[in-house]
């Protein structure tokens, strides 16, 4: 029997993606997702048990190295600029093509698959929220932020970044995504106002 490798998987996570865009999750096949990466059925079924573990495997693919990035911010030793880097890392990741791409599949598909909601959320937005809470909480615990819910306080901070980046003018489609200037220009706006807020 063949090895499976890395690559034969990335095809399939690939062409799945593809078509998943194009057509819908529910308009998708099996046989359309090893057709497009030029394998046979059974191959593909090697990999993968169903179409939902292939949607899982493309919304991991979208956020590569996303979380290791929101993470890296905790190694700043000041706060606002720990803060900032985190902002950045956030509006990298949130504006990135493929996880728009995510974004706008899941608002067309939840109400005929709800389960795609559940993936999306255990292996994206729930994963940034603990990122970017972890680091809130860390200066929290260290005096430098005024105690509070790190949860709420890690929405607000996402929020403000999500306001100041116009990241739902690019999910509707009416701007291109921001270039790096104008997001961490972003993220520093949110930082300001974050701090006035929070801190201590």
């Amino acid at each position: 029997m063949r090895r499976k490798t890395e690559t034969r998987r990335f095809s399939f996570v690939e062409a799945a993606r593809k078509l998943f865009v194009a057509q819908g999750f529910g308009a998708v096949t099996m046989e359309a997702i090893a057709a497009e990466a030029g394998a046979s059925k059974a191959t593909l079924y090697g990999y993968f048990s169903g179409k939902e573990a292939l949607f899982e495997a493309f919304v991991v693919e979208a956020g590569e190295g996303g979380i290791a990035a929101l993470d890296a911010s905790r190694e700043e030793s000041d706060v606002r600029s720990s803060l900032v880097r985190l902002g950045v890392a956030y509006l990298d990741l949130v504006t990135r093509p493929e996880v728009m791409a995510v974004h706008r599949l899941i608002i067309g598909e939840s109400g005929r698959h709800p389960q795609l909601v559940r993936i999306f959320y255990e292996n994206g937005p729930r994963l940034t929220l603990l990122s970017v809470c972890g680091v809130i909480d860390r200066f929290m615990d260290e005096g430098f932020l005024r105690r509070a819910e790190p949860r709420k306080a890690g929405l607000n901070f996402q929020s403000l970044c999500d306001a100041a980046g116009q990241v739902g003018r690019q999910l509707w489609g009416l701007d291109k995504r921001p270039d790096a200037k104008t997001r961490k220009a972003a993220a520093e706006e949110a930082v300001d106002i974050f701090l006035a807020a929070y801190l201590h």
